[in-house]
């Protein structure tokens, strides 16, 4: 194995091994490149592939990996814990999931008090939505059933939570199996009309919920969930905080739950352990997952506000839903290590810090002629890709941009997840296609200044390989 100071920063693709070959159709689901890079630890932020080459994990996974890699503290937490069980029957307790509620209750918004545990953001989502539904039955509103979402946005990958993404895309796979959720327009720069400020767009937009509560009957809906941070083509835009205001004033005045959907921004990753902190506003409910364990163990929950717990509280109503592995004691014992790491460590604080730092090359990557936008809070920042930035349309699929770019990246020692892959989930982007710079919150300076030098190459060479100019 080489050391860190006999690896080259330049990664030419002959070094690769080509036997991690993926056998079967399986392979096509969820891949961007030919995957041919077997990687064999990971430390810090840095993945090692079998030939000691390093790579900077630029996107903490799929958004994922706020912890550092290998951290032996986490490795000691889930090692004592199954040292002495694993699991046990879901009617008994465990002190590790005892502690990490109360512990989760310390960092969360000041209402949400209450968490109920699963094993990622999908069934979080799934869950908050019967939440949702069984608090209502609870208070005897029997008709409010219905969810509304964003178009275009991202709330998990089973069919439950694919309907309520609305993203026709996914109507080529499984249409007759979704359910047809209403949906609103979500915040967009990109739609301001000139004569007004970000603060008069954003109420505007915000009453688009208004607008469907009242088409659809105030007494029909039961909740509508977002996510803080935008979707689709608009994956990083950051609303003023006027929006999210509007949007809970509306929630309350027709008794409409409020979802945040925090899976991807919860835990540090904007700068604030939760994003809805931006904006001074709380939930009704809250989804989570990624950074509940930095991704050590599948562990995601829903932070249910005290108004919202009540009824099931007070033995009023009961809860009918369940998971085998939801509150998994080896899971909880990640996460309760996890809060101590991001406490320790002060990774929330270094995301704020090394998000600020980030931007700071927001104008040189600008420059670039593919770059249309650059955007984001803390240590997560979106670039919008395109081929040309006057119209902002992204290249044909027949120019195979996307496996170019991750094969170039690859060859200059970074490892991307984006939605440079959401082409096949079209029309949820409409314009240029975002690439996530979302590193584990334990990033320094002077790995921030190497990850931004390695993506500026990246981006030459793309451009060259591209036609752009």
């Amino acid at each position: 194995m080489k050391t860190d100071e006999e690896i080259s920063k330049s990664i030419s693709p002959g070094n690769r091994p080509s036997s991690l070959k993926p056998e079967g159709d399986w392979a096509r689901i969820f891949s961007y490149h030919s995957m041919d890079v077997e990687i064999t630890r990971a430390e810090g932020i840095y993945y090692y592939d079998t030939d000691g080459n390093r790579y900077i994990d630029a996107s903490g996974g799929p958004f994922a990996f706020t912890l550092p890699h290998g951290d032996s503290r986490m490795k000691q937490a889930i090692s004592d814990q199954m040292d002495s069980f694993t699991h046990i029957h879901p009617t008994l307790a465990s002190r590790p999931q005892a502690d990490y509620c109360a512990k989760v209750s310390e960092v969360t918004p000041s209402k949400l008090n209450t968490t109920y545990l699963v094993s990622g953001g999908s069934e979080a989502v799934e869950t908050a939505m019967k939440i949702a539904r069984q608090h209502h039955l609870a208070k005897g509103d029997t008709g409010k059933y219905k969810i509304i979402s964003n178009y275009g946005s991202y709330h998990g990958m089973t069919l439950a939570t694919q309907g309520l993404s609305g993203n026709p895309g996914y109507d080529k796979y499984f249409g007759q199996m979704l359910t047809k959720w209403p949906h609103i327009h979500q915040y967009s720069d990109h739609e301001k009309p000139e004569r007004m400020t970000r603060e008069e767009w954003a109420i505007k937009c915000a009453e688009r919920l208004e607008k469907m509560i009242y088409f659809e009957g105030p007494k029909s809906v039961a909740a509508y969930i977002a996510t803080p941070h935008g979707c689709g083509s608009d994956w990083g835009v950051v609303p003023p905080k006027e929006y999210w205001q509007e949007i809970r004033r509306i929630c309350d005045h027709y008794d409409v739950l409020l979802i945040a959907d925090e899976v991807v921004t919860g835990f540090g990753r904007t700068g604030k352990w939760f994003a809805m902190e931006h904006f001074g506003v709380e939930a009704d409910l809250m989804t989570t997952a990624k950074g509940m364990s930095g991704c050590y163990i599948p562990l995601g929950g829903v932070m249910v506000s005290d108004k919202i717990n009540e009824p099931f509280e007070a033995g009023n109503a009961y809860f009918v839903h369940g998971f085998t592995n939801g509150g998994h004691p080896t899971a909880c014992a990640a996460g309760l290590k996890a809060i101590d790491i991001y406490r320790e460590d002060n990774l929330i604080q270094n995301s704020k810090k090394m998000g600020d730092h980030l931007f700071t090359y927001k104008e040189k990557l600008l420059a670039h002629p593919s770059v249309a936008d650059a955007r984001g809070w803390g240590l997560c920042m979106t670039l919008e890709l395109v081929e040309n930035k006057e119209s902002g349309e992204y290249f044909p699929s027949s120019k195979g941009a996307e496996s170019t770019f991750h094969s170039l990246a690859l060859k200059n020692g970074l490892v991307f997840y984006s939605t440079l892959y959401g082409q096949r989930r079209e029309p949820m982007f409409k314009r240029g296609l975002p690439l996530m710079i979302c590193p584990p919150l334990s990033i320094n300076q002077e790995e921030v200044n190497d990850l931004v030098d390695r993506l500026d190459n990246t981006l030459y060479e793309w451009e060259a390989e591209m036609g752009v100019s």
